[in-house]
This record gives structure tokens, C-alpha cells and sequence, in this order.
């Protein structure tokens, strides 16, 4: 399970991406795990990346897994064998506190939970291309 990242949609495909903001403007490196025409080997078994404007894709998202544990909103961060890593999106420190939530900075505060009492799994999508 991929908790978070970012994509880019570009030439009528999707792919795995990193933005880069330059002087010029953000720039995205497509990422490809098998040879493709246009693309650099960034070692002999891959991956393999393309460098192209934000503007030269239909859209370059922020991807993040999120979903509800115990009533309370939560992004995934990380995972392990039976267990995730969650984030409380419910604002209220309190709240947080409440349920078991640590803080790890401020307004930030994460737990690890069971994965089977994690419901609702969505990918929330968002745009970071202007």
C-alpha cells in the first residue's frame, strides 16, 4: 500500500512524479519502472525518469490515503505488518489527546493502530499545480 506521493497525468498516462520548483517554474520528473522512449536510466535495473514542465500535464496531484479510525478522520503516513500509522485531521488538539493521539509537532498528532479497525480507505487527491 502506497500511503502517499504524487502523480502526474502527461501524455495520456499516469505516473508516479516529483515535483521540482525552479526559477522557471515547477518542474515534474516522471518516474517509469521499466524502459520507456525519452526516458533516463537511473541505474541498470531502473527506475527510469523524464523531466517535463507542470504545465506540460494535464494535472500533478499530491496523493494521500485517508479514512476514519474509531469516528475520527485520519491520514495514513505509514504502515507495518498489521499496524498503520496514523494523523488526526480533526483539528481539535483535545480530541486528539483524547484518543490516544501523540504529538510529533505542533497541530500534528499521530498514533499507530490496528489496519483492521482503519475504515473507509479513500486516495484523496490534490491538485499541487496551481
Amino acid at each position: 500500500m502506497r500511503t502517499a506521493g504524487h502523480r502526474a497525468r502527461w501524455d495520456g498516462e499516469e505516473w508516479r512524479a516529483t515535483p521540482e520548483q525552479r526559477g522557471d517554474g515547477l518542474w515534474v520528473w516522471l518516474v517509469a519502472e521499466r524502459p520507456r522512449e525519452g526516458f533516463l536510466a537511473l541505474s541498470d535495473d531502473g527506475p527510469w525518469v523524464h523531466e517535463v514542465p507542470a504545465a506540460a500535464c494535464d494535472a500533478v496531484l499530491l496523493v494521500r490515503l485517508a479514512g476514519s479510525w474509531r469516528g475520527s478522520d485520519v491520514l495514513v503516513v505509514d504502515e507495518r505488518s498489521d499496524d498503520l500509522l496514523v494523523e488526526f485531521r480533526g483539528g481539535s488538539v483535545l480530541e486528539a489527546r483524547a484518543a490516544g493521539f501523540e504529538p510529533v509537532a505542533r497541530g500534528v498528532h499521530r498514533r499507530w493502530v490496528p489496519r483492521d479497525e482503519v475504515r473507509g480507505l479513500f486516495e484523496e487527491q490534490t491538485r499541487v499545480d496551481g
